[in-house]
């Protein structure tokens, strides 16, 4: 019954025989892209957001390596064949025949999304990555890259990390956070980084 719906799905998202071109454009932007603009977020806040929300941001670093650590792990016991690899629909973008299962893609932006809103880091950016993780989830899908049983994969195992984001917070903010500032202001203080860019403490 599982595989039936997955199935049904994958056909219902994916591209067609002639796709418009301008889809397919947006899709691979999304597909490939996407990720490295929000790996860009989390150091982006800790530079230039609020100082108060750093030990936050440290608990949900923390729970986008655990998510990305559990997908490994569900990779070595369950081995799902790309849909290329299968010869089922229409694939537009180039992948090494691996395992899909479960998409790091969306892992990553769901993970870093969801942490950083259940972590209170940064409700508004949180949200907005989260639905970033749902256009790439349809891109992947709608690309032929992934099925959608690989991006409901994802979503429990970014729900898990974000609630051990939460759980986290605490020691990132008593215990990390303190060794972090200390780090970057260290870094700040030794590249000669303009303070009006990268803000610091001077004393440190």
């Amino acid at each position: 019954m599982l595989t039936v719906l997955n199935d049904r799905l994958f056909f219902l998202l994916n591209a067609a025989a002639e796709p418009d071109p301008l889809i397919v454009s947006v899709a691979e932007i999304a597909a490939a892209w996407l990720v490295f603009a929000a790996a860009a977020l989390l150091p982006a806040l800790w530079i230039r957001g609020r100082r108060s929300a750093r030990g936050a941001l440290i608990a949900t670093f923390l729970g986008v390596v655990a998510a990305m650590a559990a997908n490994q792990l569900l990779g070595l016991l369950w081995f799902e064949p790309r849909p290329f690899m299968a010869g089922i629909g229409h694939t537009l973008m180039h992948h090494a025949p691996e395992n899909s299962f479960p998409s790091d893609h969306a892992t990553f932006l769901w993970s870093l999304g969801l942490g950083l809103i259940a972590t209170g880091a940064s409700r508004p950016w949180g949200i907005l990555v989260s639905c970033l993780g749902l256009l790439v989830a349809w891109a992947r899908i709608y690309l032929g890259l992934h099925f959608p049983i690989d991006m409901a994969a994802s979503f429990v195992v970014a729900c898990a990390a974000a609630a051990l984001a939460r759980a986290a917070h605490p020691a990132g903010e008593r215990w990390l956070r303190p060794l972090a500032e200390k780090a970057y202001d260290s870094i700040v203080r030794a590249l000669h980084l303009p303070s009006a860019l990268f803000p610091h403490d001077r004393r440190r």
